[in-house]
């Protein structure tokens, strides 16, 4: 039986546990799908990952712009992509293929009104052929951590960023 993983906080390292997650699970000769929401295409680990035989990674809609700077038309199409893609992804699991799906910053596409949660939980709850689901990224809905068995918070006590050091290549993107 698959379990649900949530990686949240604010803290630096989310995607990166669910990365590592993906190679254990992928060395066991199983399938992963891996699917980043919110990312541009130039994400340092989908090179890496997309060497393992074992590991699908799926490149999705590519943000034109951060969320906060979009204009109501830009959202608005953000959206239907999202709730297209995420079709696609539901479709895939179904297919059985997968052991392990993962969900990268698809908390943030909800809190940014591009995914429902409700959408997800109903995922969930009617997985058919009961992959792992690995979900990512800050502020994670009621309704998904009350079905979550593992929930692991990344608290952010001291980043870079804060003293306005850009985000570098290989260590943060």
């Amino acid at each position: 039986m698959g379990l649900v993983h949530i990686y949240c906080g604010e803290g630096k390292g989310k995607t990166t546990c669910s990365v590592g997650l993906a190679v254990r699970f992928a060395a066991t000769g199983k399938k992963v799908l891996f699917y980043q929401f919110m990312k541009n295409q130039k994400s340092g680990e989908r090179s890496v990952l997309e060497t393992i035989p074992e590991i699908e990674v799926y490149r999705g809609y590519e943000m034109p712009k951060f969320s906060f700077a979009m204009n109501e038309e830009e959202k608005n199409e953000a959206k239907s992509v999202y709730e297209s893609e995420f079709e696609k992804i539901k479709k895939l699991s179904d297919s059985g293929k997968y052991g392990m799906i993962i969900l990268d910053e698809i908390m943030s596409c909800i809190s940014c009104g591009f995914l429902d949660s409700s959408a997800v939980a109903d995922f969930i709850r009617d997985k058919e052929k009961n992959p792992e689901i690995v979900m990512t990224g800050r502020n994670p809905a009621p309704e998904l951590c009350e079905l979550a068995d593992y929930i692991s918070e990344i608290q952010k006590i001291k980043h870079p960023f804060d003293r306005n050091i850009k985000a570098r290549e290989g260590v943060e993107f």
